[in-house]
C-alpha cells in the first residue's frame, strides 16, 4: 500500500490508470494474493483505487473526488471533537486568503452571484437556520471565486462544524445588522479588485465573529451551569 501511495505522490501513477488484477499484483511484488487483497482494500477505502472484480476487473487508480475527502473530513472534524477556536482558526486560514484570491479572479458573473447571495442574507421574516445557511453560502462563494480548489475542499469540510455552531446560538436582528455591514465590506473590497482590503476586511469580520461566537458560547455554559447548581439535588 505505501509503495502504491510513493508512487502516487512521486507522480508515476495518473488517474485512470490500470495497476493489475490481484493475481498480477501479487505476481510483481513477489507476495501472495492475501496481502494483495488486503492493502486493495485498504487504498479503495482511502479513496486511492477503484477494484473491479470478475472478467476484466482488476484495481485503478481513481479520478479525484474533493467532496468524497470534504464528506471525509467534516466527520473527522466530529470525532475528535474541534473546538469553536480551532474552526475559527481555519476559517481565517482559509476564507481570508480566499478572499485575497477571489478580489484578483473573480469574474462577472461570479460576482453577481456574489451580490445575490449578499442580497439574499438580509431579505424578511426568514428563519434562523435559513439566515445561518444563506450567511454561508456567501462564504462559500466567495471561497469557490478564488479557484483554489484546496481552499473550496477545506471549506466544505469545515461548513458541517460552521452550521452546527451557528445553529446552535440565537442571533439578535441587531447583530445580524453589524454582520450584514461586515460582508458588505468585504464584497465592496472584492468588487473593487483589492485583495489587500479583501484580506483586510475579511480578517476582522471573523476575528470580530470568533470574539462574538466564543462569548455567546461561554454565556450558555455558564446559565447551563447556574441551572443545573440550582436544580433540586436527589
Amino acid at each position: 500500500m505505501s509503495q502504491v501511495i510513493a508512487a502516487l505522490f512521486a507522480g508515476q501513477f495518473k488517474p485512470g490508470e490500470f495497476l493489475g488484477t490481484e493475481a498480477q499484483l501479487a505476481e510483481t511484488f513477489q507476495t501472495s494474493r492475501v496481502p494483495i487483497r488486503e492493502a486493495l482494500g485498504r487504498l479503495e477505502a482511502l479513496g486511492v483505487i477503484t477494484v473491479k472484480t470478475g472478467v476484466g476487473g482488476g484495481a485503478t487508480i481513481a479520478e479525484g473526488k474533493p467532496d468524497q475527502f470534504a464528506t471525509a473530513l467534516a466527520v473527522q472534524f466530529m470525532l475528535i471533537q474541534v473546538t469553536a477556536e480551532e474552526v475559527f482558526d481555519a476559517r481565517l486560514g482559509i476564507e481570508c486568503r480566499a478572499a485575497e484570491l477571489a478580489a484578483e479572479r473573480i469574474d462577472d458573473a461570479q460576482l453577481a452571484a456574489l451580490k445575490a447571495a449578499l442580497d439574499r442574507i438580509m431579505e424578511p421574516d426568514i428563519s434562523r437556520p435559513e439566515a445561518v445557511e444563506r450567511i454561508l453560502a456567501f462564504h462559500r462563494a466567495i471561497v469557490e471565486a478564488s479557484g483554489a480548489r484546496t481552499l473550496v475542499t477545506l471549506m466544505h469540510a469545515l461548513e458541517h462544524a460552521l452550521l452546527n455552531l451557528f445553529t446552535a446560538i440565537e442571533a439578535s436582528p441587531k447583530s445580524s445588522r453589524i454582520g450584514y455591514k461586515a460582508l458588505q465590506g468585504i464584497y465592496d473590497r472584492i468588487a473593487a479588485h483589492d485583495p489587500e482590503g479583501a484580506f483586510t476586511a475579511m480578517r476582522a469580520h471573523l476575528l470580530d465573529r470568533r470574539q462574538s461566537m466564543l462569548y455567546r458560547l461561554k454565556q450558555m455554559s455558564d446559565q447551563a451551569r447556574a441551572a443545573a447548581d440550582a436544580a433540586p439535588k436527589g
